[in-house]
């Protein structure tokens, strides 16, 4: 990996590479920090899928360790750079199906934020103003997932092998240095003139939304994953040779792309078959769960307990919890939050604590 991003990025300047894998209650998948990454031990699943948050970890020794974001106010250029440079790793490495269906399980989850913050759009831009507000409170996938799709249209315009050249330009200029959005867009401008003549670039980092030339990914197995998660809506579900190849991040895709309510007798149906409340990895267990919970089906409330008391990481908790005590007529959903976490808290980071604690002070 390491060789594909000196390839792309230009020369590691870290010396060496390490990882640790932190106990389970590390709230983060993981943290970048110089030659020595920590890590969620839920990256261990089995299969090579894992291998992509270590792809995004070792993408930030260049965008966000080498280059970093003045404020957080300009998060997206740690992370929306880093996102774009992990896939980019992934399509060398593992494939470019594996690197779509990547892209998809993201793109998915931007436009599940555009939702999330339908009442402060504010949060949904690139460039934000976040002065006196609490930055674990409006965490997302929008600097991940729109900074990626900022950078995939610029390369779309001028080609991949010119952003290339460009991306290589634009570590070796700013390296060791905190840079702003303003910085990025006069270097874009400066080194690719008339990009703003194509690219709408104010719409991109200062408006609200998905700008109309974001793009969804196509494939073959992508198109073919959103399909069958379209036909449970109507009762059919996948048949085992139809699923017979698919690992960890296809059924996660399939996951993300069912209603999010459905009867609890499909849930049980799906569980029967696949087994997914089984699932060791935890993308897949925790999306099913969820579908679970919003449908209602008690059947798995001991598998969420279970979870929520084993691991801390937050990309977890939070829709878990969440999915519990919001919405009206859940009192003994609520009842069954309080009580786990009251169980479970000692065992979290002091940031999960506080993301939870502010769930139940939004919605109870």
């Amino acid at each position: 990996m390491i060789k594909v991003g000196e390839g792309l990025f230009g020369p590691y300047e870290w010396e060496r590479f390490d990882l640790l894998v932190l106990p389970p209650s590390f709230p983060y998948g993981g943290m970048e920090n110089p030659r020595m990454v920590f890590l969620t031990p839920t990256v261990i699943k089995g299969d090579a899928t894992g291998a992509q948050v270590v792809a995004h970890e070792l993408a930030h020794s260049w965008t966000g360790n080498l280059i970093t974001n003045k404020s957080n106010d300009h998060f997206w250029l740690n992370e929306g750079f880093t996102t774009y440079a992990e896939r980019r790793i992934v399509e060398a490495v593992q494939g470019k199906e594996r690197a779509v269906l990547n892209i998809g399980i993201g793109w998915k989850g931007l436009v599940e934020e555009m939702e999330r913050f339908k009442d402060n759009m504010e949060f949904t831009k690139l460039k934000t103003n976040q002065q006196g507000v609490d930055p674990d409170d409006v965490y997302s996938q929008v600097p991940y997932e729109k900074g990626f799709q900022f950078l995939w249209r610029i390369e779309r315009q001028i080609g991949r092998p010119a952003f290339d050249e460009f991306l290589k330009k634009y570590i070796a200029t700013f390296k060791f240095q905190s840079i702003d959005t303003d910085t990025f867009l006069d270097f874009l401008k400066a080194n690719v003139p008339g990009i703003e003549n194509h690219i709408d670039l104010k719409v991109w980092t200062e408006g609200t939304g998905i700008p109309p030339d974001a793009m969804e990914p196509a494939s073959d197995i992508y198109t073919k994953i959103v399909s069958l998660a379209n036909e449970f809506k109507v009762g059919r579900m996948p048949n085992e040779d139809e699923v017979a190849d698919w690992g960890g991040q296809e059924w996660e895709l399939y996951l993300e792309n069912l209603p999010k309510s459905v009867e609890a007798s499909q849930v049980l149906a799906l569980d029967a078959h696949y087994r997914l409340s089984e699932s060791k990895d935890y993308e897949v267990k925790v999306a099913f769960l969820q579908l679970a919970i919003s449908s209602r089906c008690s059947n798995y409330y001991n598998e969420v307990e279970k979870t929520l008391k084993e691991v801390g990481r937050m990309k977890y908790l939070r829709p878990l919890y969440t999915g519990l005590v919001q919405g009206t007529g859940k009192e003994e959903e609520k009842i069954f939050a309080k009580r786990v976490f009251s169980e479970a808290c000692a065992c979290y980071h002091p940031i999960a604590q506080g993301v939870v604690e502010s769930i139940f002070a939004k919605h109870m």
